[in-house]
């Protein structure tokens, strides 16, 4: 058999451990041949205690460890670098083993037995996963040919094909999934890849029409109805050579369904109070959190204005689904929010973990608002493990720590008040701050340090443009 071979970027750093010599022994062989930068640990409490501080580029970790299991070695690997692309090895790929990973973001897998070539190849492809996620994050939306949808996951890539590849067919695309998946955004991702992106896009929430919906849809003329002063051109009007985006499609009432059906098949219709056939050239778009399909058969849908809106059909994925795309979701808000104030956020690995465990209900919606709020609450511009905690809690409220592990935490929360509440008094004066802690020079300065602190962010002279 042939061994696949791959040439590794230099200095490349891979961790690795498995409480099985013998194991350990042929993946540091293999992978050091192959020009990776090899650390082996046979027991992962030891591996943890000797990896502080330093930042690997892929970690190795067997599932199933007497001391601590996989799992959750990875989730105090990420805590301490969440930077670092983790393949989980197990002999068991069953759901049990394989649903905690995928709910973690761990999505590389080396299943045993495996021999020189597949170990090679699935390091590969996790860097080059690594690679190309990094790339992501780091362009920009042009850069993403013109996509707002951000993420990195399958799925998330899915639906930017979908996106580029029904944007100028100028057919009907119906959008479904739950609230807060980003339907309006492909929406508008569609119309901005479209030959009708010099147009406009016109955003209409069909949940908020009530009675008035086929006057707001069609326009109507004046004198039509009491308070009807003057004529109006309606969503559908004003959309003409454009885009029209029905979110929530499926609370629209069931006469103006049928009037809505005759526009599609034609593009013609008549404001409310006059007989005069109009005609415009709209595109259609729509979406839903609804199940179409049952509403059609308990007749509170039209079956034919489904399958007249579902010309193609966009299915989006909750984001509990979907956790690799949490990290760049993250840094993309947290880019946008810091733009807005023209300053940077950053955000601490344990941080960050913290927001991907959690389950997100309300989707990319929740998650935005959250952050947003995080960072307005944040004490610094990195936002800390204990300003995501001041917002959304622990993300395991029913378990508890080891007493060694909540002592530590607390220390650390202690220090972080306690040193913020020092620099903000002494405005950012290295002098004043040492007064008022009675501490040494060197031991304060490490100790901002480790807590992710700057003097000058507490300055009274600092630069507004900083």
């Amino acid at each position: 058999m042939s061994v696949y071979k791959t040439r590794a970027i230099k200095n490349t750093q891979v961790l690795i451990v498995d409480d099985e010599p013998s194991i350990v022994d042929f993946l540091s062989t293999t992978l050091s041949a192959n020009g990776y930068v090899v650390e082996a640990h046979c027991n992962p409490l030891e591996a943890l205690k000797n990896i502080k501080g330093r930042v690997f580029d892929l970690a190795m970790v067997d599932i199933n460890m007497p001391e601590m299991n996989g799992i959750e070695f990875s989730r105090k690997l990420m805590e301490i670098s969440l930077s670092t692309e983790v393949v989980i090895i197990t002999g068991v790929p069953d759901e049990e083993n394989l649903d905690p990973c995928l709910r973690m973001g761990l999505t590389h897998f080396l299943f045993k037995p495996f021999n020189e070539s597949q170990l090679v190849y699935t390091v590969y492809a996790a860097l080059h996963f690594k690679r190309l996620r990094n790339a992501f994050v780091a362009s920009t939306a042009s850069e993403r040919k013109g996509s707002g949808y951000i993420g990195v996951s399958m799925s998330t890539r899915d639906i930017r094909e979908e996106i580029a590849s029904l944007a100028n067919l100028d057919i009907s695309v119906l959008i479904l999934g739950k609230s807060g998946t980003g339907k309006e955004i492909i929406a508008r991702d569609i119309h901005r890849n479209s030959a009708r992106s010099q147009n406009v896009f016109m955003p209409v929430n069909c949940a908020v029409l009530g009675n008035l919906a086929e006057t707001e849809l069609f326009g109507h003329v004046s004198g039509a109805f009491t308070g009807a002063v003057k004529s109006t051109k309606g969503y559908i009007g004003t959309a003409d050579g454009g885009t029209l985006f029905f979110d929530e499609v499926g609370e629209l009432p069931l006469e103006v369904q049928a009037k809505l059906l005759r526009f599609l098949d034609d593009g013609e219709y008549s404001k409310v109070g006059e007989a005069k056939i109009q005609k415009v050239d709209v595109r259609i778009l729509a979406a839903t959190n609804r199940n179409l399909q049952e509403m059609c058969q308990s007749g509170r849908f039209r079956e034919d204005l489904y399958y007249r809106l579902s010309a193609s059909i966009i299915q989006t994925t909750p984001l509990n689904e979907r956790r690799a795309d949490i990290l760049p979701l993250i840094w993309h808000f947290l880019d946008l929010f810091g733009t807005a104030k023209n300053i940077t956020y950053e955000i601490s690995a344990d941080a960050a973990s913290q927001l991907i465990e959690k389950d997100w209900p309300g989707n990319v919606r929740q998650l935005k608002q959250t952050l947003y709020k995080i960072s307005q609450m944040a004490s610094s511009r990195k936002i800390s493990l204990a300003d995501v905690r001041r917002v959304v809690g622990n993300s395991k409220p029913d378990s508890i720590a080891t007493y060694k592990d909540a002592k530590e935490q607390a220390l650390e929360e202690f220090d972080r008040e306690y040193l913020m509440k020092t620099l903000s008094l002494s405005q950012g004066s290295l002098q004043q701050a040492l007064k008022f802690s009675g501490m040494h020079k060197k031991n304060f300065y490490a100790k901002i340090k480790e807590m992710g602190l700057a003097m000058k962010d507490f300055s009274s002279h600092q630069n507004p443009q900083d």
